[in-house]
């Protein structure tokens, strides 16, 4: 009851302020509100099928002036509320302000990223094939300006969000030495670790170049004031930490016909420099490139990517968490990932097939899937996942093998 009434007090305000011409009455209104409801029956491998039902709230009225945008979601299982997005935007001729909750995405591929660093993910339904769907919405204020052939963006963060670090359950994300230890939080919404950057991308004929740069924190949590059991010397209790950085970035995209390569680089400088704190994540090059191929007369997509980072001096001890984070104390890791989107019928149809595989660890995560538009708001769905690993190293995938699971459900739309 407590989560409904929260939710209706924000309906009650935003309709407040649709109400509430900011400006002048004779401008064009344009205003939207609509209901999604999702339901879903998902079978793990370990033969747990689990029910899900999540409902998703949009409402938005935008004038020439200023955009509201107010999107909460309801999952009926967990009987819990999230804010996917509220926010109002400014339009001042060319220049657009924005302040809220909400998720800004930075980078030029749309398979993986290594620039794209503004919003923390959520792995607590696993890899998803919809990487904005695996972010969580943050406050922030941005101002874009914008040009003919350039776009200025300026972002400032009043705090962070740090990563959701699921201790159990199917997607536990904690490693195995800090498995029962009892971890300390740390309030990482204050002004003490305001965050911001900006990006500057030029725009000539079939190329786009964003050169960015950004000063805030990683959204991965670090280990310190470590206490170990007298006896056993196993970790009992750790202060969690987060690891201030600067990141100084490239992103490019070259568009000829149907074709696409996206390249994305940088250079993340930590405050320990010297790489001498074992809780504090060590400098480190990123780097991506992405191929991909739409098919003008069936809009089919295809794309390939490769991603990979090298950390600067890397540490030995098995308790820093760069090694912790590492594939059998190897100071790089890279990736593949691949996609194909196959509309038919009219694209009433729509097949779904993606992939990543880790090249240190060999492990891989396998998604595929398919959509049936019943009717313009009616669409069945189904959804299946495969987790795995052709090695015994320790990795992500490997440590949720248990996890394939088999979804089927029905979207409808008012």
């Amino acid at each position: 009851m407590k989560h409904v009434l929260i939710l209706a007090l924000s309906l009650f305000l935003l309709k407040g302020l649709f109400a509430f011409d900011f400006f002048f009455e004779e401008e064009m209104d344009k205003r939207t509100i609509s209901f999604q409801s999702e339901t879903s029956l998902t079978l793990y491998k370990d033969a747990e099928i689990e029910p899900q039902a999540t409902f998703t709230f949009a409402l938005e009225q935008e004038k020439p002036l200023y955009r509201i945008i107010g999107k909460f979601t309801y999952d009926g299982q967990k009987q819990q509320i999230s804010t996917k997005e509220l926010s109002l935007s400014l339009f001042i001729g060319s220049v657009q302000l924005k302040g809220g909750i909400f998720t800004h995405p930075w980078g030029s591929a749309t398979l993986m990223h290594c620039v794209d660093i503004l919003n923390a993910q959520d792995l607590r339904k696993g890899i998803l094939d919809d990487l904005e769907a695996m972010k969580q919405p943050e406050a922030m204020i941005s101002l874009s300006v914008y040009t003919e052939s350039s776009t200025l963006d300026l972002l400032l963060k009043p705090g962070f969000s740090p990563s959701y670090l699921q201790k159990e359950g199917r997607y536990a994300l904690l490693p195995a030495q800090f498995a029962t230890v009892t971890l300390q939080e740390m309030d990482t919404n204050t002004l003490q670790n305001i965050g911001g950057g900006a990006r500057y991308t030029i725009r000539h004929r079939w190329l786009d170049v964003g050169v960015l740069y950004f000063n805030g924190y990683n959204p991965q949590a670090g280990f310190e004031n470590i206490e170990f059991d007298p006896i056993t010397f196993a970790p009992i209790s750790a202060d969690l930490m987060y690891t201030r950085y600067q990141l100084f970035g490239i992103q490019s995209s070259m568009t000829k016909g149907p074709w696409n390569l996206a390249l994305e680089g940088g250079f993340f400088l930590s405050e320990d420099r010297e790489g001498t704190d074992l809780g504090r994540y060590n400098s480190k090059w990123t780097y991506l490139a992405e191929l991909s191929y739409t098919d003008e007369k069936t809009n089919a997509f295809y794309a390939l990517a490769y991603q990979g980072h090298y950390i600067l001096a890397f540490p030995s001890s098995p308790f820093a968490v760069d090694m912790m984070a590492s594939y059998e104390g190897k100071p790089y890791a890279n990736s593949l990932a691949m996609a194909i989107e196959v509309p038919l019928y009219r694209e009433k149809v729509t097949l779904r097939l993606g992939g990543t595989y880790q090249i240190e660890s060999k492990g891989y995560v396998l998604l595929g899937g398919g959509s049936y538009a019943i009717s313009d708001d009616i669409e069945l769905f189904t959804k299946g996942t495969l987790y795995g690993s052709a090695s015994n190293m320790d990795s992500l995938y490997k440590n949720w093998k248990d996890n394939d699971s088999l979804t089927i459900g029905l979207k409808a739309w008012f």
